[in-house]
């Protein structure tokens, strides 16, 4: 539905979300602010948050897992190592930059998301957290033309609505977990997807359980470690559709993927391209563990094998084809029943459990639901999708004038670098920042004309 015009105070830019893709817009920012001469007037900027802070991944900060990209691909370092908020600067301001430089390798999701925290916190913009975002509808002047949103949020504490007005906005709210049609209407304290792993794990008795991961991926492997050394009794069934897990596709020269350049290469390509081009790198990230993970795994299924303890049962080329949670149907309670079938043979089995783990992954909306609103104001292509340019801006009709940024869910537009990976977080920030930063410019010379 499309807003009348409004009195009320209208910021340069709203932005949905404050975890990292957020946050990489705040620094892009603050950096840009701070390099201007005094008394410049700053960007006029609005966070809104639903979590309580911009924890990164804070449900899966397990011991003993590190992250999966070069610590140099911060929020600042691919665009400015001067910056103040780069992680080399965090070691620093913490004392640790000398005991982390004898670590080597990747730094752990424990010190990574509390740089996160520390960069969200440095870089001082207006942030409201508790404040979800469920709608972005254009606001039409009196000329029939759409120059602001109004973007409601609602506090996720006591349900009240606060809205706010802006020329621009960001979508960085990220990509949605992906729960496959069979468990949903079993989601609850016993079924539940990866994305709520520790809360959920802490409400279940302490054991010995069985557990059901679904997946085969990195998160999969680094909860079934996690739950094998959680208990020394628990029982870990692993269920994957493939011929076992598989490594992530290392090379040095296929993962050159992850380069800025290839963004450009990616987006110029027509869509049946880039589709083959995107499936060629998805080994890269998706579906498959690194080599600590593997080993790892395998060293733990091998000496249970040898000690004769049962504990581990790897079901390759399984499917989960039925599902029964006998009390109330919600899995809140008592255990989990799982018809399971071998996906070449057909073979049925059977599986009691008393949790099970979906490790299935994330979806990446083409256009976010908050954006309903504005869809009649969107240019689309053959197939429907939303054209965004190569600064991950919806284009909009003649008579919208708002930005629309689609920051982190546009990997299908600009390739498997440009979603939730950290990459290309801090470059792809300042591809936004600076094409916001000539829009703004744009209208200001018109209006002062």
């Amino acid at each position: 539905m499309t807003r009348t015009h409004h009195d009320a105070p209208v910021h340069d830019l709203v932005v949905a979300g404050f975890g990292p893709a957020g946050i990489s817009i705040a620094v892009a920012a603050v950096d840009h602010d701070e390099a201007q001469p005094a008394g410049a007037p700053p960007l006029d900027a609005v966070y809104l948050e639903r979590a309580r802070d911009s924890a990164w991944q804070p449900n899966l900060v397990l011991p003993g897992t590190d992250i999966q990209h070069h610590f140099l691909r911060d929020f600042a370092t691919p665009r400015d190592p001067r910056s103040r908020f780069t992680f080399p600067n965090y070691l620093l301001s913490t004392g640790r930059f000398y005991p982390f430089t004898l670590l080597g390798g990747y730094a752990s999701r424990e010190e990574w998301s509390a740089y996160v925290e520390w960069t969200a916190r440095e870089v001082a913009r207006p942030v409201a957290y508790h404040r979800e975002v469920v709608e972005i509808a254009p606001v039409t002047d009196a000329d029939g033309v759409v120059r602001a949103a109004e973007v409601t949020s609602v506090d996720v504490r006591d349900g009240s609505r606060h809205t706010h007005f802006g020329r621009n906005v960001a979508i960085s709210t990220g990509h949605l977990p992906y729960v496959p049609r069979l468990f949903e209407p079993s989601l609850g304290e016993r079924v539940f997807h990866a994305s709520r792993f520790l809360p959920r794990l802490a409400a279940l008795p302490e054991g010995p359980l069985r557990y059901a991961v679904v997946g085969a991926g990195q998160t999969a492997g680094e909860i079934m470690l996690h739950l094998a050394a959680r208990h020394p009794d628990n029982e870990i069934f692993s269920l994957t559709r493939g011929h076992g897990i598989r490594m992530y596709e290392l090379g040095h020269f296929s993962n050159e993927v992850y380069f800025p350049q290839e963004t450009d290469y990616f987006y110029a390509l027509p869509r049946a391209e880039r589709e083959q081009a995107l499936d060629q790198v998805r080994a890269t990230n998706y579906a498959a563990v690194d080599p600590d993970v593997s080993t790892a795994l395998y060293q733990a299924v091998y000496q249970d094998r040898l000690s004769g303890r049962g504990r581990w049962h790897m079901l390759n080329r399984t499917a989960v084809t039925g599902l029964k949670a006998p009390e109330g149907g919600d899995g809140t309670s008592g255990g989990v029943h799982l018809e399971l079938a071998e996906v070449h043979t057909g073979r049925t089995d059977a599986l009691d459990v008393d949790a099970v783990i979906l490790c299935t992954g994330y979806t990446e909306p083409r256009l976010p639901a908050q954006l309903d609103p504005f869809r009649d104001h969107l240019l689309t292509d053959e197939a429907g999708d939303p054209l965004v340019t190569r600064a991950y801006r919806a284009q909009t009709r003649d008579d919208c004038e708002v930005g629309i940024y689609l920051n982190g869910m546009t990997e299908w537009r600009h390739g498997i670098s440009s979603a939730t990976s950290f990459s290309v977080m801090a470059v792809k920030a300042d591809v936004i920042h600076r094409d916001l930063r000539e829009r703004l410019a744009a209208r200001s010379g018109e209006a002062e004309r």
